[in-house]
C-alpha cells in the first residue's frame, strides 16, 4: 500500500496541477480499499496505458502490478479536465472485522 500511494502521490505532484488531493483508506465488509483522488487537469487513461512502457505510463502499470501480485484489484478513472481517482481494494485478513 505504501509504494501505491507514494507512486501515486508522485504523480499529482508531477502531472496533476491539482489543488486539491484527498487519501483515503477504508474497510468495506471483507476488503479494504485505498483511494487517492484529486481535482488535476486528468488525462486519458486508455491512451497513458497504451503507451505501454513509456515513461509516461509506466508508474501507472507499475501500481497496478504492485496491487496485483499482492492479491487486490485496481482502477484508475480519470478523463482531461476532471481530475484522477486511484482505487486499489484487496480482501481483508482473518483477524480483520
Amino acid at each position: 500500500m505504501f509504494r501505491i500511494t507514494q507512486e501515486a502521490m508522485n504523480n499529482v505532484a508531477k502531472y496533476s496541477r491539482a489543488s486539491l488531493v484527498s487519501l483515503s483508506l477504508n474497510g468495506e465488509g471483507k476488503r479494504i480499499e485505498l483511494a487517492i483522488t484529486d481535482n488535476g487537469m486528468g488525462f486519458n487513461v486508455e491512451e497513458t496505458l497504451a503507451k505501454g512502457r513509456s515513461r509516461r505510463g509506466l508508474g501507472l502499470e507499475s501500481m497496478r502490478e504492485r496491487t496485483e501480485l499482492s492479491g487486490g484489484s485496481f482502477a484508475i478513472q480519470s478523463a482531461q479536465g476532471q481530475g484522477t481517482v486511484i482505487r486499489a481494494s484487496w480482501l481483508a485478513g482473518p483477524d480483520y472485522s
